[in-house]
């Protein structure tokens, strides 16, 4: 990846919110995205990535649970992709965001 390149997907920012998820702010292209990563409380210790525009912080486009954090992000990139036309949202190379995303061990 060239670090000029407009077009490349990179990770933003990375930080713990105050209730303990992982915040994956990500540049991809033209598009911003937010996605929030969370562990379950409880015993099953499933994983939970929610993903929302930049743009409307306060709605989380998608969301979903999986076994695991790849299993999360596959089930969210699905939604995104189904829910995205009607919704309006960004076209995004999921694999490209995928690969910034196993670059930092988020997936």
């Amino acid at each position: 990846m060239v670090k000029n390149d407009p077009e490349a997907t990179r990770i933003t920012q990375q930080y713990r919110d105050r209730e303990q998820r992982m915040i994956y702010e990500l540049r991809c292209g033209t598009s911003s995205l937010v996605l929030r990563a969370s562990q379950s409380a409880d015993d099953t210790a499933e994983w939970r990535f929610e993903a929302h525009p930049m743009a409307s912080p306060q709605l989380v486009v998608v969301g979903s649970w999986g076994a695991t954090r790849s299993d999360a992000f596959r089930a969210v990139r699905e939604l995104w992709l189904e829910k995205g036309p009607s919704l309006g949202l960004a076209i995004l190379d999921w694999d490209k965001v995928a690969s910034a995303l196993a670059a930092v061990r988020a997936l």
